[in-house]
């Protein structure tokens, strides 16, 4: 399975259900936990989804749309690290 097919499966079973872990889902996918991980790494890193303490998480639309203008918009006075929003150095305003 090419890795796009797998992270379109992979994707759409986290979001039926985001406690599934990388065994059950490479058994449900017949592929192996490590390219789960991947798989997972891989969607995570596209901004699709949030890998926290507590398991996965699948982001919203919104946050999908944030997390892309906080990474790719220059102008953009914020930035997202580690779930944490961020004003960026300079974006200060100063009072005269």
């Amino acid at each position: 399975m090419k890795e796009e097919e797998l992270d379109w499966a992979v994707y759409h079973l986290l979001v039926e259900d985001a406690g599934r872990d990388a065994g059950v889902l490479a058994g449900l996918l017949g592929c192996s936990a490590v390219e789960i991980e991947r798989s997972v790494k891989r969607l995570e890193n596209a901004m699709l989804l949030e890998c926290t303490p507590a398991g996965v998480r699948i982001l919203s639309m919104q946050e999908m749309m944030l997390r892309c203008q906080a990474r790719y918009d220059r102008g953009c006075p914020f930035s997202i690290e580690g779930g944490v929003i961020r004003l960026r150095s300079g974006s200060e305003e100063k009072d005269d």
